[in-house]
């Protein structure tokens, strides 16, 4: 296996795209200079942000990528920020602002950083079951610029495979949006580029539905004195004084998570079929108790499956150890009343955390048993509405005694439309979650 000193990519180009005059009138941000933050956005203002690499093929010269390929991205890109200005803006906390806020300037744009890998590795980076070096992947995303009172909030890396083709590295500030709604962005963006007629004067409209929605009140109703809000966000200002004494408590800096990569790690991406998932689905209902009610979906299946591979390749730490685990959930649909499918910023939560026993997991029952524990939580959900619960839930997780294995979470869910994003040159070949290798964590991708 290559490391990544033996590859390295080029800088060609970093430019700054800006959103382009507006053409619908009906856009919530027309004339709005800032928009608020809710209680969902401060669960993750300081936690790192998400990387995502997506990998295209493509066997044309370098002078017909930049014609036809980057051309084109930059334009749409440019159409499709001005439905999704947040995304231009900037995440502030000044010294005298009591919360942070997203703010709009008539001189946003969005980082792109245009670059040339100089090695023959694209089929090894972007074919599913291949091991690929961690840090090597890590040069395809990346990164956003966040001092202690502003942050970027999106930053973009097309980067050309020469004869093999290119990826689209894509970073996202977890403060400001969730998954959702950053697969409603980068759909967005794809349509615009795939419909963008580069000789035409009129560029193409946003559908409706695919426009979103920026109303803070559908959600802020619900927390009218910011009793919800505000303690998620005086957690983050605890945590900050008590890791970092003598520094700004009030800061947009990140927190570290996890241990750091290293040349040792590796990871890889596996595809499960349908007919995998049945396999699971049918080993779970002939292993489980008559009169269990299990969630059995293809999210819940595939998420304890790989939790047990998991536990089992860490043998020598299974004693009496437990294994914490959690997975957020869309709240978009769960809220009363319902909030917009496009809305946009952050809906999703979780539960309490899950505790299984390590030993339990890795038994002939261990499938069923995971199954069995994140099913009964996918159950309690629908039981309470957030609000009711949200100061129960939050003390749960300051109760959680640490684990050897981390705390394992997932990023994604199969509904989430990241394999379907087609900017005129057919789907991505593979689409990695970069920023999922400094944890114990997964990503599971739908791929219809």
């Amino acid at each position: 296996m290559e490391t990544p000193s033996q590859t390295s990519i080029k800088i060609v180009e970093v430019t700054q795209v800006s959103p382009i005059p507006l053409l619908s009138p009906d856009n919530h941000l027309a004339h709005q200079n800032s928009l608020p933050l809710t209680c969902f956005d401060f669960i993750w203002i300081k936690l790192p942000p998400v990387e995502s690499v997506f990998f295209y093929e493509f066997t044309a010269s370098s002078i017909d990528f930049n014609t036809k390929v980057f051309r084109g991205l930059k334009q749409s890109l440019a159409l499709a920020l001005s439905y999704y200005r947040p995304l231009a803006g900037h995440l502030c906390w000044g010294q005298h602002d009591p919360k942070p806020y997203i703010l709009c300037a008539p001189t946003d744009s969005a980082s792109v950083i245009v670059a040339e890998s100089n090695s023959d590795n694209f089929d090894k980076l972007s074919r599913k079951g291949n091991f690929v070096n961690a840090i090597e992947l890590r040069s395809y995303a990346p990164s956003l610029q966040i001092t202690d009172q502003t942050a970027t909030v999106i930053s973009v890396q097309i980067t050309l495979f020469p004869g093999s083709g290119f990826s689209i590295g894509f970073t996202t500030h977890h403060g400001i949006l969730d998954g959702k709604s950053a697969a409603m962005f980068i759909n967005s963006w794809a349509y615009l580029c795939k419909n963008l007629e580069q000789e035409n004067e009129n560029s193409p409209e946003l559908p409706h539905h695919m426009a979103p929605f920026f109303d803070r009140t559908v959600i802020s109703i619900k927390d009218p004195t910011d009793k919800i809000a505000m303690l998620y966000l005086n957690s983050w200002l605890e945590f900050t004084a008590k890791e970092n004494p003598g520094a700004n408590p009030q800061s947009l800096k990140l927190v570290e998570m996890g241990d750091a990569i290293s040349e040792n790690h590796v990871r890889a991406t596996f595809e499960l079929s349908k007919q995998d998932i049945s396999t699971l689905r049918g080993k779970v209902m002939s292993k489980s108790k008559c009169g269990d009610v299990l969630h059995l979906s293809s999210f819940v299946l595939t998420y304890a499956h790989a939790i047990v591979c998991f536990i089992k390749t860490k043998a020598a730490e299974i004693n009496n150890e437990k294994v914490n685990i959690i997975f957020t959930v869309d709240f978009r649909n769960r809220l009363v009343p319902p909030v917009p499918e496009n809305y946009f910023g952050n809906c999703v939560d979780s539960d309490k955390p899950i505790v299984v026993k390590a030993k339990d997991v890795v038994g002939e029952e261990g499938l069923v048993i995971v199954v069995k524990t994140i099913s009964d939580a996918v159950t309690n959900l629908g039981k309470y509405e957030y609000y009711e619960r949200a100061e129960e839930v939050y003390s749960s997780f300051l109760k959680l005694e640490p684990s050897p294995f981390g705390l394992i979470g997932v990023s994604g869910w199969p509904k989430l439309e990241f394999y379907g994003v087609d900017f005129g040159w057919k789907r991505p070949r593979k689409v990695d979650v970069v920023s999922i290798d400094k944890g114990s964590s997964f990503s599971i991708y739908g791929r219809e």
